[in-house]
């Protein structure tokens, strides 16, 4: 065997060596199994499911940038209730929500979280409960809270605005409600517990007897929807009886307001009967304005009753889409009361507001 032949062999055995080697080398472990996010439709869009559970998750919210400006309101022999001025306001409001299907119905868990720049609070907890098929139990708010597309008719407060510390328009509290949906038809029945947030329930100040009851019933119908609610306070021995009616009319949507208190109450204590009225059109697909106008009667509860006074507010709302889940809003209104009782008489305001949100 010569030198030729005996380098040749060696370098055969070695690129058969190293070849194994390199086989070797080039065998990687079997990756880990990923679990990637899924959608979930079962409920709208805008869920997906939790990874590694069947719950579906949505999360949602705005934020939104206003200016309120309003002028004095002076009411004679009251003197000045409420300087005008301005205010700007920034606010972050997110909404988180869990549903599921069970066996009893539909689980929902909703969140909701709320702070504004013109509060001295930090985030605070909004409308929060649980709801398992039409039992919900939890803090959300009540009829007096849904109110109509404008901004002039007040489904839950009264042409004196804050100046007077009342009872009434207390829209939020710890409840129980149970609601039968029977699609056009609606029903539901809800028990209250007012400031219930704040302490125990004693004998000692009458505080037990913050509870109130509440019930609804609504159709729709075609183009027109209408419900009657009513309402009863333990502690103040007096109910209140609302309604809404909505009809699609020509280019736009016609809102009918009206309530009737038999004394005042935590649902209601602005006035012994109020009506109002709003029509919202749609000038383009982005584009709407609503003019609205509401009267108030006996505007002054008094020893559990109403005693004098009326007043009626008229104004109009513009809403404009700018882009996908940014809007615009702008309104003013002007409301007059005369109160002719115990010395006080007449008084008028203006006030609107401008605001921006970009919801998601």
């Amino acid at each position: 065997m010569n030198i030729k032949s005996l380098l040749l062999g060696s370098a055969a055995a070695l690129a058969a060596v190293s070849g194994a080697q390199a086989a070797d080398a080039i065998v990687a472990a079997e990756p880990e199994p990923m679990e990637y996010v899924r959608v979930c439709d079962a409920f709208g869009a805008g869920y997906f499911y939790i990874p590694g559970t069947e719950t579906c998750l949505k999360i949602g919210g705005y934020v939104r940038f206003q200016v309120d400006g309003r002028s004095d309101f002076d009411l004679d022999g009251f003197g000045t209730v409420e300087d005008g001025g301005y205010r700007t306001n920034t606010r972050g409001h997110l909404v988180v929500q869990a549903k599921s299907d069970t066996e009893l119905g539909t689980l929902t868990g909703l969140i909701t979280m709320e702070a504004n720049t013109n509060s001295d609070d930090d985030f605070f907890l909004d409308e929060t409960y649980i709801e398992l098929g039409g039992l919900r139990v939890g803090y959300f708010y009540n009829y007096f809270d849904n109110g109509l597309p404008g901004e002039t008719v007040l489904s839950d407060g009264g042409p004196l605005g804050g100046s007077v510390a009342y009872i009434g328009g207390d829209t939020l509290n710890n409840s129980i409600r149970y609601t039968f949906d029977g699609g056009a038809f609606q029903a539901y029945i809800q028990a209250d517990a007012f400031d219930s947030q704040l302490g125990w329930k004693t004998d000692e100040n009458g505080g037990d007897d913050d509870l109130g009851v509440n019930a609804l019933i609504a159709g729709k119908f075609g183009g027109v929807a209408i419900d009657l609610f009513g309402a009863y306070e333990f502690d103040n021995e007096d109910g209140v009886i609302a309604s809404t009616l909505s009809a699609e009319i020509g280019p736009g949507q016609l809102g009918v307001f009206g309530v009737y208190s038999f004394g005042p109450s935590r649902y209601w204590d602005f006035s012994e009967w109020s009506i109002g009225a709003e029509y919202a059109i749609k000038v383009t697909d982005k584009f709407s304005i609503t003019p609205g106008a509401q009267y108030w009667d006996n505007i002054v509860p008094v020893a559990g009753d109403y005693e004098g006074g009326e007043a009626w507010r008229v104004g109009v709302t513009a809403d404009y889409e700018i882009t996908t889940n940014l809007t615009a809003k702008a309104t003013v209104n002007y409301t007059d009361v005369d109160v002719d009782f115990g010395g006080v008489g007449d008084g008028d305001r203006w006030d609107g507001f401008l605001r921006l949100q970009r919801s998601f």
